[in-house]
């Protein structure tokens, strides 16, 4: 079953919370990751997951 995007504006501050949140959570459980670069895409390998981030600058600030 598909999942429907969901996209929304939210405050840069709520953005930065969440990824400190984020980095905090993966640096807790683990000593150490395997982090990849492929073009614009950062892959960070979890145990048990993976994490992709992709930028995409075409789009410029809103």
């Amino acid at each position: 079953m598909k999942k429907n995007k969901q996209t929304g504006r939210v405050a840069s501050e709520k953005v930065r919370g969440i990824l400190t949140e984020l980095a905090d959570a993966i640096c807790n459980a683990q000593d150490k990751v395997i982090l990849g670069l492929s073009g614009n895409t950062f892959e960070i390998h979890l145990e048990g997951g993976t994490i992709n981030i992709s930028v995409d600058m075409k789009g410029g600030q809103a």
